[in-house]
């Protein structure tokens, strides 16, 4: 922890270079904890690291003298948008200089011609959308967090939303950063995301989980608000039968805005009381948007495309309920809360690997079946080369557990373990945070010592975010 010295010390000089410092209790309660499991329960148990002070800087050259200050006196700082990662990448676990950005909110520019649009980072989502819908115009980005990430968050963590098949994650939709760094510059990026004048630097910081600087500002792409949008839903014969209609689909050029699939158990468990209908075998959702005869011919397609696996048309209306409900997974009853464990160790594999991914998972985690834990697995975000497997575990009641802690890990370890081993990547886009920190120079391999080359460069002092992307706290 920082000495009580240096820290009086660099609060005293904050405060005479930022407008908004705080060691009121509360707010640095607030700022210890994220979305992730293991920050919530230790919350509840009275054990959570606080930081030593919040800092709320109005503008980037606040942001600048917060680095630059915090560089000198080897103090941690952790940035924070809204808070809604579920891995631990806003937890300041060596306590420092929390940098929550939600004073940084402005919708700075949109060009209607180019249809881009520049946004501070930590503009609330859902709050950036509306007004883009003002003017006939959306981001779209749509994940689940959207009513509490902000947009800068999006990029640190390399987010998706549920409209990636047709547009991508967050790092198509990017053109360009604004990037304070651990020393204090204010750096923009080339300011269009195709270019040969070297390598591109927007994506180094795209997923840097604040490791590398923070974040300030964004410019992303936008669409007109679609003029049309058509459902539809099948079930299908079985998981690999899904699979192969599903990856026909995108291989052949089309472009569905949402597919979902779900395994028989999601589709009982997670799927069915959210749309109000008992379905028993694989069920997809698709969603086809733009100019209505364009819309229909793909929807036309992928489903000639499903039919020749043996998949059947179900109700459209089951579609078009869970796009309307979508957001209902994310809270109470179908969100868990404590005293439950959950979590979601998500995994993305070309498709020669994303079925033998899922029942290598799926595996790892049935020996804690003995502790009541439960997994409902679907597959989204679905690209030309693969997928996603998205297993959620859920342990109803952890209190009679002599040491949760310890089982968390025990289940992340084996389930992280097990995607490696089947040759998959370990996460999609939830970020690394601290949970996946322990693996991450394992999945990179060699190429970890380059990032780590990369961190030290930029960040000599050693303060951003330690303990995230694999450096050390």
């Amino acid at each position: 922890m920082t000495p009580s010295t240096v820290l009086a010390s660099l609060l005293d000089d904050l405060r005479r270079s930022v407008g908004d410092v705080s060691t009121d209790p509360a707010d640095r309660d607030r700022a210890a904890r994220d979305w992730s499991w293991s920050s919530l329960y230790a919350a509840a148990e009275g054990r959570a690291v606080l930081p030593d002070a919040v800092v709320r800087p109005a503008d980037d050259g606040e942001v600048a003298a917060t680095l630059r200050l915090a560089s000198a006196a080897g103090v941690p700082v952790v940035p924070r948008g809204g808070g809604s990662g579920v891995m631990g990448a806003a937890v300041p676990y060596a306590g420092g200089i929390v940098v929550d950005l939600s004073a940084m909110d402005e919708l700075v520019e949109i060009d209607d011609v180019s249809l881009t649009a520049t946004v501070q980072a930590g503009c609330n989502g859902r709050a950036f959308e509306a007004q883009l819908n003002d003017r006939g115009l959306s981001f779209p980005h749509f994940p689940a967090s959207a009513e509490w990430a902000s947009v800068g968050g999006y990029v640190a963590a390399r987010g998706s939303g549920v409209l990636s098949s047709r547009y991508g994650k967050i790092e198509d939709l990017v053109v360009a950063l604004r990037v304070v760094t651990p020393t204090g510059d204010v750096i923009d990026t080339v300011p269009v995301p195709r270019h040969a004048v070297g390598p591109e630097l927007t994506q180094l910081f795209v997923g840097s989980e604040g490791t590398l600087g923070i974040i300030t500002r964004v410019t992303v792409r936008l669409i007109p608000v679609p003029a049309y949008r058509r459902f539809e839903a099948v079930a299908v014969p079985s998981l690999e039968d899904g699979v192969t209609g599903l990856r026909t689909t995108m291989q052949r050029g089309l472009r569905p805005a949402v597919i979902r699939f779900y395994d028989a158990e999601a589709s009982r468990g997670s799927l069915s009381p959210v749309v109000g209908q008992t379905l028993d075998h694989p069920t997809a959702l698709l969603m086809f948007e733009g100019e209505e005869p364009v819309a229909d011919a793909e929807a036309e397609c992928a489903l000639g495309f499903l039919a020749e696996v043996g998949a059947t048309r179900l109700d459209p209306e089951l579609c078009r309920m869970w796009w309307d409900r979508r957001y209902d997974f994310y809270h109470p009853p179908y969100y868990p809360t404590l005293p439950s464990m959950w979590g979601t160790i998500d995994a993305v594999a070309p498709y020669d690997r994303i079925l033998p991914v899922y029942e290598a998972v799926r595996a790892a985690l049935a020996p804690f079946g003995a502790h009541g834990l439960r997994v409902r697995t679907h597959l989204s975000h679905w690209y030309e080369w693969g997928s996603m497997v998205y297993p959620r575990f859920v342990i109803d009641d952890v209190s009679g557990i002599d040491d949760p802690v310890a089982l968390y890990k025990a289940i992340w370890e084996a389930g992280v373990s097990a995607i490696l081993d089947a040759g998959g990547v370990m996460n999609d886009h939830h970020g690394v945070g601290a949970t996946l920190s322990p693996y991450v120079a394992r999945q990179w391999g060699p190429a970890h010592g380059t990032l780590v080359q990369i961190k030290r460069a930029l960040d000599p002092a050693n303060v951003m975010n330690p303990g995230k992307l694999g450096f050390p706290v």
